[in-house]
């Protein structure tokens, strides 16, 4: 809502002013719509990150299952050759009462019918274990390919993990050589009103407010003008990094001068980074914070100093990244 608001009062003052603005205000509303569609790609970054690490956890209490269920195959393996050992007994001890009876049978008809008797109970207990061992038998099949099932999910996520940290890697491995080249451009700026930061997979270029612009105007000095140009010759070799251009002031003054200073700023450093005929538009957003995002307190000079800056984030695309977690 507050957008809208803005956007009705900034499209009332900038009717009323030169036709140059009218063409920059529609400049702006259609980059802060590349603005918030680069946002929704970094939370979705966010967010598959996230799902990277229930996956780490889920590859973890997978991996602890297989154990289990390979300690339940050996108790069972166990088991089975405990009952095979019991059932040779058995059969040995059969054969020992048949022959027994045998010799019995031509003496005492009772004792004979006795040994039947307990050889009848041998066979009824060597049956029962038999029919256990078999159904100990089933269940360590059971297990078997419940163990192969869970080492191809294993595999599965292994391989999803791996694609996804390959991913990661690289853009992080782009993100460390796009800062050596940024510094090398600049090497004589960096430290003198221009800094370099990566946080977050991102690239920070940080520019104070004396190497670009006086105080309250949004022209770009020549310094300031040479500095884009040089960080421009590097981002012409690196088509595969989108440019969000941030303005920012201190809390001095009126939010709506605020706003529109920081815009102004914002927009005038894309068209200095366009004037390079490689780099293309579509990949550079411009966008105005106000005094709304400060780094420092505004309650003293040096912190409103700080605070009025213009940032130049350098982020990879994340296409491949989203298309395989789409499949």
């Amino acid at each position: 809502m507050k957008k809208i608001v803005l956007s009705i009062i900034v499209g009332t003052f900038l009717f009323s002013a030169c036709a140059p603005i009218m063409k920059l205000l529609g400049k702006k509303t259609k980059l802060d719509i590349c603005f918030e569609k680069n946002d929704s790609l970094q939370n979705a970054l966010s967010q598959e990150k996230t799902k990277n690490t229930e996956l780490d956890g889920n590859l973890t209490a997978l991996k602890a299952s297989e154990q289990k269920h390979i300690r339940a195959i050996d108790s069972l393996t166990t088991l089975v050759n405990g009952q095979q050992d019991s059932i040779a007994k058995l059969n040995s001890l059969n054969e020992d009462l048949v022959k027994k009876q045998e010799r019995m049978s031509k003496d005492n008809a009772s004792e004979a019918k006795k040994i039947m008797s307990e050889l009848q109970a041998t066979r009824e207990d060597l049956q029962k274990r038999e029919d256990k061992l078999n159904t100990l038998q089933s269940d360590l099949e059971k297990e078997r390919a419940r163990l192969g099932k869970l080492n191809d999910d294993i595999a599965a996520k292994d391989a999803q993990l791996r694609n996804l940290q390959s991913i990661l890697h690289s853009k992080d491995s782009a993100a460390n050589a796009l800062k050596a080249r940024l510094s090398a451009a600049l090497k004589g700026f960096e430290g003198n009103g221009l800094t370099i930061v990566q946080r977050d997979g991102k690239i920070y270029v940080s520019l104070d407010e004396q190497l670009l612009f006086e105080l309250g105007k949004f022209e770009v000095n020549p310094k300031g003008a040479d500095a884009l140009k040089k960080l421009a010759s590097v981002l012409e070799k690196n088509p595969d990094i989108n440019i969000l251009v941030e303005g920012h002031t201190d809390n001095t003054g009126s939010a709506k001068f605020n706003w529109k200073l920081s815009t102004d700023r914002a927009l005038a450093i894309s068209s200095i980074l366009l004037e390079n005929p490689t780099i293309d538009g579509k990949r550079v957003t411009a966008a105005g914070r106000g005094q709304f995002s400060p780094i420092d307190d505004n309650a003293t000079v040096q912190g409103r100093t700080k605070n009025r800056r213009c940032e130049i984030v350098l982020s990879p695309k994340l296409d491949e990244l989203f298309k395989l977690i789409e499949n």
